[in-house]
């Protein structure tokens, strides 16, 4: 089987949803589209024939009909779900590890809470980090949570209030969208949604199950979120992402299928634009306008924005410093530069020079 690995090489924005895309529809087979890491803070777009889509609660090859799979790292979001959901051209079959952690409307309320008292754009407002803190002292497994009763799940929901309420300074207007009774209805709702139109299990169930059906998935494009130089740190801060945003994850997982007799072809794809950017604040190396970077760069073409995240920014790519960490990353697996936007800044030459013109595909943000 063939397992394709989708990794941002920088601050994320890449273009890691138009390779997720390509490598989708190259394979004719029945593909399972990973998603790594991260939550649904991530926004990855594409330009089809119907216009652009940007995917943040299901795999880029959504589009050509790929399966969805959330592993144990990556944040379900049930009010997200059901929103993109019912925007889906293609309504993917969707399966959820039973270990992820999962966001409430609370922890997506208390982020932009928080954001707004320190008067910053550092967020994408979805929550990520507070899921993870929070669950550090108040969690139940989402499969668990909706096996309760109401009356028990609104009582869970009480103590997930309860873990903010002596953090936060409520505004008058945050205080009465919190206690909103709606408001918990509504997310229930999202909940019972996410559940029926999910699978739980782990990827070696699936994958097993799919093999007594005698039609096993042909290829696994896995799809990460963010990119290498927002890789977690160790510190619980606001400019870093809460998970490896690297091979690691993918990794380990085709190492336990291995190790359970399957065989895989693997290739990493790293994804770059020929120059940097980052959404908001924290740091950007070699930071630059736009137009002094290149004057063909055109602005913001498939990034979707998002008013808790400030401007987009721009900064000179130096290219030695990227073969350095994509091979770090890399550890010796066979990987392909993907370089994204080249038509809007010619570096080619650069390119070819330091990772030699085999190991690079050249993209011009393309209709796929």
């Amino acid at each position: 089987m063939d397992a394709q690995i989708i990794i941002g090489a920088n601050y994320g924005d890449e273009g890691k949803g138009t390779v997720t895309a390509l490598y989708t529809n190259k394979y004719l087979g029945d593909t399972l589209n990973v998603l790594t890491n991260g939550g649904s803070q991530r926004g990855h777009s594409i330009l089809t024939k119907d216009g652009s889509i940007t995917y943040q609660h299901f795999g880029s090859g959504t589009y050509h009909g790929a399966d969805s799979f959330y592993c144990e790292h990556f944040i379900l979001n049930p009010a997200q779900f059901t929103k993109e959901w019912d925007a889906l051209i293609e309504k993917p079959n969707v399966f959820r590890d039973p270990n992820c952690l999962w966001t409430t409307i609370w922890d997506m309320m208390a982020n932009r809470i928080e954001e707004e008292r320190k008067k910053r754009f550092a967020s994408c407002g979805m929550g990520i980090w507070n899921t993870i803190r929070r669950s550090r002292k108040v969690y139940m497994r989402f499969d668990d949570f909706m096996a309760l009763s109401k009356k028990e799940q609104s009582a869970f929901l009480r103590k997930v209030r309860s873990f903010y309420e002596n953090r936060l300074d409520f505004s008058s207007f945050w205080k009465k969208i919190w206690y909103d009774y709606d408001i918990e209805t509504h997310f229930l709702e999202d909940c019972q949604f996410m559940k029926d139109h999910t699978t739980s299990g782990t990827i070696r169930e699936l994958l097993a199950l799919k093999s007594l059906c005698t039609n096993t998935y042909d290829n696994i494009v896995f799809e990460n979120g963010q990119g290498l130089l927002l890789k977690d740190t160790g510190r619980d801060t606001f400019d870093t992402t809460p998970s490896d945003t690297g091979a690691t994850y993918a990794l380990d997982i085709i190492q336990d299928l291995e190790n359970c007799g399957m065989e895989f072809n693997t290739t990493l794809h790293y994804v770059t634009r020929p120059y940097l950017t980052r959404h908001g604040d924290g740091n950007i190396s070699n930071e630059n306008k736009r137009t002094n970077i290149s004057g063909s760069i055109q602005e913001d073409r498939t990034n979707q924005w998002n008013s808790n995240q400030g401007e987009f920014r721009y900064g000179k790519l130096d290219i030695s410093s990227l073969k350095e960490r994509v091979e770090n990353d890399a550890r010796g697996y066979k990987y392909i530069l993907e370089v994204t936007h080249c038509d809007e800044m010619d570096r080619k030459t650069e390119f070819d020079k330091m990772f030699g013109p085999e190991n690079i595909q050249y993209i011009d943000n393309p209709t796929v």
